[in-house]
This record gives structure tokens, sequence and C-alpha cells, in this order.
């Protein structure tokens, strides 16, 4: 009976100081979990926020000189037509002098003086041939001309282009007398001419002969 008495008691006694062990430990980790609970968490340094990086502003494509490198090729410009400050036209005759029984060859030049092609009829649809004596005129290639053709050319700087040479009959010429088969002659006797000829609107200086 006694000895049943001191297990009692002794395992009050071990049931006691769990309980006042148990008490402590809550205790402390109250406050424990308190302390960590307050205190704040590390945060980043505060710094100046870099603004995003916009891409640098760049200028439009600059054009090439040739579209071939993207395998087009640009059509080439057409050249300018042809006028008096490019080219020259010059008259010529096959001799300074003829007799009774020669006849004068005409033909006409042009050169291209400037340094940029042009483009010009030579066609006999262009052209003007003229024969004078002092003020009067003699003989114009289009009073009786019905054959008409146009040819034009490019003609590129110093280049010259010389057309066919023709026969003159030495015949004055009139729009009234183209049916006529004797027409009047020129004089000659050493009378002296002159030959211009006009060609896309552009005339010669006058090339000189005479008739013996």
């Amino acid at each position: 009976m006694y000895r049943r008495r001191r297990l009692v008691a002794l395992l009050v006694l071990i049931l006691l100081v769990l309980g006042i062990w148990w008490l402590v430990s809550a205790i402390v980790g109250l406050f424990s979990g308190g302390e960590d609970a307050a205190e704040p968490a590390p945060t980043p340094v505060a710094t100046e926020s870099a603004p995003a990086e916009t891409p640098e502003s760049t200028s439009a494509p600059e054009e090439t000189e040739a579209s071939g490198e993207d395998g087009a090729e640009e059509p080439e410009a057409t050249p300018e037509v042809c006028t008096e400050s490019d080219v020259t036209v010059t008259a010529v005759v096959d001799a300074e002098a003829y007799g009774p029984e020669e006849s004068p060859q005409f033909s006409v030049e042009l050169m291209n003086e400037s340094d940029q092609p042009c483009i010009i009829d030579i066609g006999t649809a262009s052209q003007v041939y003229t024969v004078m004596s002092g003020e009067d005129t003699i003989w114009v290639s289009t009073h009786c001309q019905t054959d008409e053709q146009t040819q034009v050319v490019e003609l590129t700087p110093d280049k010259k282009v010389t057309a066919p040479a023709f026969e003159w009959s030495r015949e004055r010429s009139s729009e009234d007398t183209c049916e006529d088969e004797n027409r009047p002659e020129a004089v000659a006797d050493g009378a002296y001419y002159y030959l211009t000829v006009k060609v896309g609107g552009i005339t010669s200086a006058p090339a000189y002969f005479a008739l013996v």
C-alpha cells in the first residue's frame, strides 16, 4: 500500500515537471516567434531605375546610284531632241566649180557638239536643200518631193552622220513646174550659187559653188 502511494506520487511529480517544461517551452517559443515576425525582411538597396533602352533612330536608307543590287535595272532615259546648240549641220558640195556637163553632188553632215546624246530626224521628210543665187531662190528639194521618209537617229557626242549624196539637175524648181519635162536651167557662165540644208529645224551655213 505504501509502495503504491510512492509510485503515484512519483508519477504526479513527473507529470508536474513535464507540464512546467512544456509551459516554459511554449512561453520561450512565443517570444522568439514574435521577434522573428517583427524583424523586417531585408530589401534591395534602392537604385535609380534606368530608363528602358530604345532603339537609336536611324535615317532612311540612302538611295543607291543603281538599283542593280536588288536585281532590277532602271530603264535608260530617252535622249532629248537635238537643238541648234547641240548639233552642227554642214551643207556639202563635192566641188567648188562645175563645167557645163557636170552636175553638182549635194549632201549633208551632222555633228553632235554637246556632251549629251540627242535624237534627230534625218529622213527626207525632215531635210530641205535650197540653192540660191543672191536673193533668188533657184531650187528647193521639197517643191516636187513625193517620197517623204522619217528616220530618227541618236547622235552621241562627237558623232558625225553623213547623208548619201544625190545629184542636182541644175534646173530651177517650183511647185507649179513639177510635171514639166523641160524646166528652165540655172544660169551658168561663171554664176555663183550657194547651198543651205535644213535638218530637224537646224539650218547649215551656206556652201558656195559656181556653174561655169
